[in-house]
């Protein structure tokens, strides 16, 4: 009798949210056709209640076309670059996660965390060849960041962080008899998670100018969010001793920046000057990381690939242009050009995350074809050109080409504060 009701209750809570996204699609469309109304007021009123409804739209809006018109066209491109914008700064925001408090399995856990957050959360225990028990565990929380929940579940089960496993994901193993636990020393700041890892004093007795004082941080962050780049500013590192006195960093002009991309850690090296022999510890330690962080997927497609000549497709903040396909050799060849309206530093040369996305051909038959090599044709500060090169049998007439990249990239600072650190 209860498996039937629950069968019955899920059946009804699937029907209304279908019955929910079905809405607000119909809303939807009736927004984007008052868009291109007679009275301004009405178009106003259209794109302002887009903005309303917020980022979970975006996957409802039509593509443009050379067909839209052209005020619909401006509209939504302001509404879709609005909520792509939107979207980032969000996913510059801790996960907030809740746990009922009542006796559970470490997996069950571990699964709700993942399922709140969008954080892939793996048990590695099994590559290392440890014990892998499923102990209950009792953890109450109510829309508690992200990384100050799982710390408090992972010092429950005696279990830690692994940073070299599977890329994009949280890997966790047993911790060690001696190892501390990480609600202890770790800071909290937005989706990072801050922790002393190691600290360093070199004294040059030959040169007094070589010593130095090196602080090293292991810096976590949420895997959904894919951080394009890190940077350190040492303009923004302020510290103090145990008398309220201000220690020096080795070189205030100096901006460290750690390779971010396809990882969820780093560790980040803080060159300080070395302190008189009567100081004992950092008191504080205060920083900026800045991150440039993307925005939601957009997905380009185009058509008529083998007449097609500098077809430009906006979405958001980001132009995809399909500039040719042609003959080149054995191989057909697809240019493209990727210009962001404000792409800050992210398309800085020695950065290579743009040459990862997304892009294949696409058959009649839906499946995608993957290039076999690409090549850099165009860098620039905001724009950048990739040659896909493809090895086909037969024209690509009735082919697509696909493109994905992400709408906008916004720049972010997360700040953090590290605490009684003693010195060696």
């Amino acid at each position: 009798m209860i498996a039937s009701l629950c069968l019955v209750g899920c059946m009804l809570l699937g029907q209304a949210g279908t019955a929910a996204e079905d809405e607000l699609q119909m809303e939807v469309r009736r927004l984007v056709r008052q868009l291109n109304a007679t009275q301004l007021a009405e178009r106003e009123s259209a794109e302002e209640t887009l903005l309303t409804l917020g980022p979970k739209v975006l996957d409802l809006l039509p593509p443009v076309s050379d067909r839209t018109p052209a005020e619909v066209k401006q509209r939504l491109g302001r509404v879709r670059q609005k909520l792509q914008r939107e979207t980032a700064e969000s996913a510059a925001r801790a996960s907030l996660v809740s746990l009922g408090g009542d006796p559970q399995p470490l997996s069950k856990i571990l699964a709700s965390l993942e399922e709140q957050s969008g954080n892939k959360i793996v048990d590695f225990r099994e590559q290392f060849g440890q014990p892998a028990p499923d102990p209950e565990l009792r953890v109450s929380c109510d829309k508690e960041p992200f990384w100050e929940a799982l710390d408090r579940v992972l010092d429950q089960a005696k279990l830690t962080v692994y940073p070299y496993g599977e890329e994009t994901a949280i890997n966790l193993v047993a911790r060690g008899e001696d190892t501390l636990t990480r609600g202890g020393g770790a800071h909290y700041g937005g989706p990072f998670r801050f922790e002393p890892l190691r600290i360093v004093a070199r004294r040059e007795f030959r040169e007094p100018d070589g010593q130095s004082l090196q602080l090293t941080l292991f810096v976590e962050w949420e895997p959904r969010l894919k951080p394009i780049s890190l940077k350190q500013k040492m303009a923004d590192v302020k510290a103090i001793d145990e008398n309220g006195d201000a220690l020096a960093v080795d070189d205030p002009e100096a901006e460290l920046e750690v390779p971010s991309v396809g990882a969820t850690s780093v560790e980040l090296i803080l060159p300080l000057k070395l302190p008189p022999r009567d100081v004992k510890q950092i008191a504080s330690l205060k920083g900026k990381l800045a991150a440039m962080v993307p925005g939601k997927i957009e997905t380009f497609t185009f058509s008529d690939l083998t007449t097609a000549k500098n077809v430009e497709q906006r979405i958001a903040g980001v132009i995809v242009t399909l500039e040719q396909a042609r003959k080149n050799g054995a191989v057909w060849e697809v240019r493209v050009r990727v210009r962001f309206d404000e792409a800050g530093e992210a398309l800085q040369s020695h950065r290579g995350w743009i040459f990862n996305n997304e892009a294949y051909l696409q058959g009649a038959d839906g499946k995608p074809i993957p290039y076999d090599s690409l090549e850099t044709t165009l860098q620039t500060p905001n724009e950048v050109g990739v040659a896909y090169l493809f090895v086909l049998e037969e024209p690509p007439e009735k082919h697509q080409f696909v493109y994905k990249t992400p709408g906008v990239i916004v720049a972010t600072e997360f700040d953090y504060e590290i605490r009684d650190l003693k010195l060696p």
